[in-house]
């Protein structure tokens, strides 16, 4: 089993959020779905009849899972799609951790999805009573329809080439998530765990933004990627000192959003309303954010991260790594070097002390980092409200619909030079001076 697992691997990888935001469009699918639901109740044996809103909430999961599982299995790079089991990973959900459990049971039991199990990585130099957990996060579980399934689906009309035309995307509902800090112990990192959300003035206030952005931007078309709708996700959660104010990014989820593109793909690919698309990027977000924050202003060369005799991608990688600990880092990760290595350059004779200290000399203001306090969540923070702002401007000024790329905005070429002073204008307005270029 282990061996096959592994021979699959490549494919889990790629497999597909089980989101809940596909519902069925056609009269195929609907039948899909009641053909399904009856075949697998045949199967359960309860002590008592559901109440009439959990027949509700059951159908509702079958149409919900159903759509996920044959919209996946359409993906020719990879047939599964995947779902965390823990139940904090359901908060807000249309579908309560009870149910999917319950219905994926069912579907198992009646052949029609096949199931890898997820799990956690253990922690052999765990002690009991000490600082370190037993476990880290491994993949999470992984589904995939069986031919049975889909030859039932094929029989009623839905062939494998055009799933996705039988099933539409809704917005999503869960639009505000919250995770606890990550930890760390020693080249492992264990991601922050998904907390509850407490209703609040503040809470809904959050939700209702990226509502608004998501119910507008929904009126628009693009072509060569896929937006969903966006949840915006902020961290640190679990700092006594919270107040909504970590991390706070938009996400797009999904292998075929326009954020999991890479640059080249979707400025050659991505229209919107028709017309081709340019990408609005902000030179060195981070760094020009901390440049702010510690009350510098910017230096007159063009390029943040230009450092004599250092290939830039070598200083953005070490000033990556060096926000992200909130202190100069020590040694490469192996992440940092594979990525370099790929590009061509090579680290080997070139240590991160060195680079840190040559980075320091050419842009004195990193040395401010160690003690100032500032975490990659505070500038993630100001990033995200800066591009946020940018993209209500543009559409309540202008009716220019905008998407966000973290650090840059994606708008209709003609919006070019408007989106541009926009996203300038939008920085200032939180105390930022920042620089733009755009990408055709």
């Amino acid at each position: 089993m282990r061996n096959l697992v592994k021979d699959r691997f490549p494919q889990l990888k790629k497999a597909r959020p089980i989101s809940f935001q596909r519902k069925n469009k056609t009269l195929q699918s609907q039948k899909l779905c009641s053909t399904v639901c009856k075949s697998i109740l045949s199967l359960e044996v309860r002590r008592r009849s559901r109440k009439a809103k959990d027949v509700k909430a059951f159908a509702l999961a079958v149409e919900l899972i159903l759509a996920d599982l044959m919209v996946s299995a359409g993906n020719k790079g990879s047939g599964w799609a995947y779902r965390s089991l823990c139940n904090d990973r359901f908060a807000g959900e249309l579908v309560k951790a009870v149910t999917f459990k319950k219905v994926m049971e069912l579907l198992k039991l009646a052949g029609y999805v096949e199931h890898v199990k997820g799990g956690n990585c253990s922690n052999s130099f765990h002690i009991a009573g000490g600082e370190s957990k037993p476990f880290y996060p491994g993949l999470a579980s992984r589904y995939r329809a069986t031919k049975d399934l889909l030859a039932i689906a094929c029989s009623l009309g839905i062939e494998p080439v055009d799933v996705s035309s039988h099933y539409y995307t809704k917005l999503p509902t869960n639009v505000l998530k919250l995770k606890a800090a990550s930890s760390r112990w020693h080249a492992t990192k264990a991601r922050g765990q998904a907390m509850r959300i407490k209703d609040s003035i503040e809470v809904l206030e959050l939700r209702n933004q990226v509502r608004q952005i998501n119910q507008y931007l929904s009126q628009h078309t693009m072509e060569g990627a896929v937006f969903s709708g966006y949840y915006r996700s902020f961290n640190m959660g679990d700092d006594p000192n919270f107040n909504w104010d970590k991390g706070g990014r938009l996400y797009n989820p999904g292998d075929d959003s326009h954020q999991r593109l890479k640059k080249e793909d979707r400025l050659s690919s991505i229209k919107i309303n028709n017309e081709t698309a340019c990408e609005i990027d902000v030179n060195a977000s981070y760094l020009s954010i901390f440049y702010a924050i510690v009350g510098h202003s910017l230096p007159k060369k063009r390029d943040l991260y230009r450092v004599p005799g250092l290939h830039r991608k070598i200083v953005k990688a070490w000033i990556t790594t060096a926000f992200g600990k909130g202190k100069f880092p020590t040694r490469w990760s192996v992440r940092a070097k594979a990525e370099l290595t790929k590009e061509g350059i090579c680290t080997a004779k070139l240590t991160m002390t060195e680079v840190g200290r040559r980075v320091c000399k050419a842009i004195p203001v990193m040395g401010f980092l160690p003690k100032s306090g500032i975490t990659w969540g505070d500038l993630m923070f100001k990033e995200s409200c800066a591009i946020i702002s940018a993209m209500e401007s543009l559409r309540d000024r202008y009716n220019i619909p905008a998407y966000s790329m973290h650090d840059g905005l994606i708008v209709p070429l003609s919006a070019r030079d408007i989106a541009e002073k926009e996203v300038v204008q939008a920085f200032a307005k939180f105390g930022i001076e920042c620089r733009v270029k755009v990408e055709i």
